[in-house]
């Protein structure tokens, strides 16, 4: 039996004549009975090369310790996959319902918009993610920007410290988007100054001339970003502060999400789900500064296009001053690429299906072990 929305839908996007409902941009707020049903709710859109989902569970955790809150689960950022949520989940009672956007193709998020008009936006990165099927850096950057370009620039909020979108910002249309940063401090949400630990982080956050300070027990540089992320749009939702700081303290990492985990001597870092150039190179960086022996378990990065080469070699280069050991998964261009950037001895194990007894092995003699990707069998 499918749920009735996605049958409507259906029939519209496939059967109705009318060009008004000839794509997949119906807007599902404005069907009776949920016009009437959710006049009162506030959607925050969030998008980004990475870091959405972890913007959207801690961003999730604050909010929800305000007023009911619904979030698209795991992954789901996808028109079908949002709407089924919508249709399924979404209830009357519900205050603010934050919606993860993915794409890879200009128009999807600009689609999903019209599904589900945002109140807010949060941008968390634009970056070589996805490249091979964006083909270009300016159509991923244009791509991204259709969520910020659907609501008022006020309630628009960017990460200054990404090039990219730092850039395209200071296009007219962009005048009063709201901004955060780890190093800008003209940025409207600016993180003083922090430290972070195998424990966690400290922080403290101005916005408007005030000082806020935060302490989590997240782990590591992006998930300074992804938090901070999520804090200033709270504040820009003007939460109160007392619940903000409450909640921050209860957020724990996405699954697979820079997870850490106590096996013997060693602290595993759990970072299979995913990949990309600037959160890799920015984990390499935060171990650089933390003592003990480290273990670089990975695949690589996939979809990175023309820059498969070139990225991986730096990385590898990187690499090299941190590990002490470098186990790759599978022979393919990232993980030769990522040996010749390392130049040194490597080992390679045909894929990641038992992995679990090599990490206890391991865990004997290393303390870090870090799980940088992991890739399904198609890769």
């Amino acid at each position: 039996m499918f749920p009735p929305l996605i049958l409507l839908w259906t029939y519209l996007l496939f059967f109705n004549p009318d060009p008004c409902f000839s794509s997949l941009s119906f807007p599902l707020f404005l069907c009776s009975p949920y016009n009437s049903l959710h006049s009162h709710l506030t959607v925050i859109g969030i998008t980004g090369s990475f870091g959405k989902t972890s913007v959207k569970d801690f961003l999730f955790t604050i909010l929800s310790g305000w007023e009911e809150t619904l979030k698209t689960p795991e992954s789901y950022n996808t028109v079908f996959g949002i709407a089924k949520v919508v249709d399924l989940e979404l209830l009357s009672k519900t205050k603010f319902f934050i919606c993860e956007m993915g794409a890879y193709v200009r128009g999807e998020i600009k689609e999903i918009c019209r599904m589900v008009p945002p109140d807010y936006a949060i941008l968390t990165a634009i970056g070589s993610q996805h490249l091979e099927r964006f083909k270009s850096i300016e159509s991923t950057t244009q791509a991204k920007f259709e969520l910020i370009d659907s609501v008022n620039s006020k309630h628009a909020l960017v990460n200054l410290d990404n090039p990219l979108i730092a850039t395209r910002i200071t296009l007219s249309q962009y005048h009063g988007v709201k901004t955060y940063s780890l190093v800008n401090p003209q940025a409207d949400f600016f993180v003083k100054k922090y430290v972070f630990s195998p424990e966690g982080l400290k922080f403290v956050l101005i916005y408007q001339d005030k000082e806020y300070s935060y302490v989590s027990s997240l782990f590591g540089t992006s998930n300074l970003y992804n938090l901070t992320a999520a804090i200033s749009m709270a504040l820009m939702m003007k939460v109160p502060e007392k619940i903000i700081s409450q909640q921050v303290g209860q957020i724990t990492p996405s699954p697979h999400r820079l997870e850490l985990k106590k096996i013997n001597q060693a602290t595993l870092i759990d970072n299979a789900f995913s990949s990309n150039e600037d959160g890799f190179t920015s984990l390499i960086s935060d171990l650089s500064k933390l003592p003990g022996k480290k273990v670089l378990i990975t695949p690589g990065i996939v979809e990175l296009g023309l820059r498969t080469v070139e990225v991986h070699q730096r990385i590898g280069g990187l690499a090299s001053k941190v590990f002490d050991k470098f186990i790759l998964v599978g022979k393919s261009i990232r993980t030769l690429s990522l040996e010749q950037g390392i130049k040194k001895t490597v080992s390679f194990i045909p894929n990641s299906t038992n992995l679990w007894p090599l990490i206890e092995e391991l865990s004997q003699d290393y303390d870090w072990i870090l799980i940088e990707n992991d890739l399904p069998d198609n890769f």
